[in-house]
């Protein structure tokens, strides 16, 4: 048994000793190349004989000198041997820079086809380099490099370098056309963090009126729905779709458009104006109000899901405030956009559009003046488009109707033909609107009128119409919901 023992003990130091020796001789050689090369430069390989490129003790007779040059890219070319064992051998994706094109993508085409017949990726992505913000060449001599921790933290001197945050510069790599060369500096950053901080505000306004909503027990049926509500839903899909799309493709900075259009335009200049009265000012629980609230769960879900793979930080920001149960703790454990193919009605848009005609007509005629200190009298020749309108206001004139609610004025009348003590030139607005359903099978353009006149009764002081009996009291609608709480 010792003497076992001694042998194995004796086979670890010989073992040792020559790993030891192995180390000091190639740190020798390491040492003599390096004194060549001081000496005669690289071409030193190709110029002294073998003998001399080692040192003497190194038996150098044993080696042959080689003459083939291995190609640089050949090590991260042959990466896919290795790292995409477990994806099949064919990456979903290669991200480089465009000089790439004769490197990296190159070696790795060519090792892969050349051993396996198959290329190693399904896809390239190729970006440019990054500018200064006047479009010259970043060097450190000039000093115009920027540091991507400094844009994120901050520099020594937060008044010329403040710190931005991760999610403002993805932004910017986002809406960049990163095909091309792309330029960064305070003044892209700062139109950077000011995009940021509008979408911000939208989100602010989406969560705080969904206070004391839950979708599970308090939507509304998409059927049930305002038509201005259901129009939303289905402008909604069509964003979702178009994001994805553009996500597939790959194309950031169309999903950052895509994204500054739907939340400024759609929402924030449009719909929100336009509910504003009936979140306000409905009773909490009303179906109309409820309504609204439905439709404004769905766009925060999908619009958040919809930036949370560019601002990671700001999707889960929000979605822990979302003041209605969770299905997950986290945005990214939670799946991508989920529409609904009920949400596409192309109906809903030649009526919801049609009373935007008319209403862009009524507000572009008082630039300027507050919308609720008028009524607006409606004129439509009997056809689709006054059916249309009869969809959204049945009775022929209301203060609390859908198209009431869309004209944004005080009162709306919706009639057939103009009123005797109304016919006069002065303030009539003409225009004509195309209707065009089932795909181009029924197109039939008719004619409006918008008669705009003065508010006829005292502001109501809590929803600021005027349509209150008098200036003391709040209006009918007022007193009916206050009566109620």
């Amino acid at each position: 048994m010792e003497a076992r023992l001694l042998k194995k003990q004796k086979q670890r130091d010989e073992k040792n000793d020559s790993i030891f020796h192995g180390l000091h001789e190639s740190r020798k050689s390491i040492e003599h190349v390096i004194q060549l090369v001081e000496q005669h430069g690289s071409d030193a390989w190709w110029t002294l004989p073998v003998e001399q490129l080692l040192p003497s003790e190194s038996m150098a007779q044993d080696y042959v000198k080689g003459q083939d040059v291995l190609d640089i890219w050949f090590d991260s070319g042959t990466s896919w041997a290795h790292v995409l064992e477990d994806a099949g051998g064919q990456a979903d994706l290669y991200l480089e820079g465009k000089d790439q094109l004769g490197g990296w993508f190159q070696s790795s085409l060519l090792t892969s086809v050349a051993t396996r017949k198959k290329a190693p990726y399904k896809t390239l992505v190729v970006h440019g380099f990054t500018l200064g913000e006047k479009g010259e060449k970043m060097s450190k001599s000039i000093g115009n490099v920027v540091d991507p921790d400094v844009v994120i933290n901050g520099g020594s001197d937060p008044s010329t370098e403040p710190p931005y945050g991760a999610d403002i510069l993805r932004w910017w790599v986002a809406e960049s056309n990163v095909f091309t060369e792309v330029l960064i500096g305070p003044a892209v950053l700062n139109s950077a963090r000011d995009d940021i901080n509008k979408l911000r505000n939208t989100l602010r306004f989406l969560l705080g009126n969904l206070a004391g909503f839950n979708p599970e027990t308090d939507s509304i049926p998409t059927a049930e729905m305002y038509v201005i509500d259901q129009y939303m839903l289905h402008l909604l899909q069509g964003y979702a779709n178009k994001i994805t799309d553009a996500y597939k493709a790959y194309d950031y900075g169309k999903v950052i458009r895509l994204l500054l259009a739907f939340h400024t335009r759609e929402l924030s200049n449009f719909y929100f104006s336009i509910v504003k009265d009936r979140l306000y000012c409905e009773e909490e629980k009303d179906p109309k109000r409820r309504s609204c609230q439905t439709a404004l769960a769905a766009v925060l879900d999908t619009v958040v899901r919809s930036f949370a793979p560019i601002l990671p930080h700001l999707a889960e920001e929000v979605f822990q405030y979302l003041p209605f149960k969770k299905e997950s703790g986290s945005v990214f454990h939670s799946g991508w956009m989920n529409t609904s193919p009920v949400w596409k009605k192309p109906g809903l848009e030649e009526a919801v559009e049609g009373a935007c005609a008319m209403r862009d007509a009524f507000l572009g005629s008082i630039p300027g003046k507050n919308a609720l200190e008028h009524q607006v009298v409606i004129v439509i020749e009997p056809g689709l488009l006054f059916e249309l309108m009869e969809v959204l206001q049945q009775e022929e004139s209301s203060s609390t109707s859908q198209l009431n609610e869309i004209m944004m004025a005080s009162q709306t009348t919706l009639l057939t033909d103009v009123p005797r003590d109304m016919i006069t030139d002065d303030n009539i607005i003409k225009g004509t609107y195309l209707i065009n359903l089932e795909g181009g099978d029924i197109r039939e353009e008719s004619s409006y009128k918008v008669i705009v006149l003065p508010a006829a009764k005292s502001k109501c002081l809590r929803c600021r119409k005027y349509t209150a009996d008098s200036p003391e009291t709040p209006c009918a609608r007022c007193i009916e919901v206050l009566g109620g709480k």
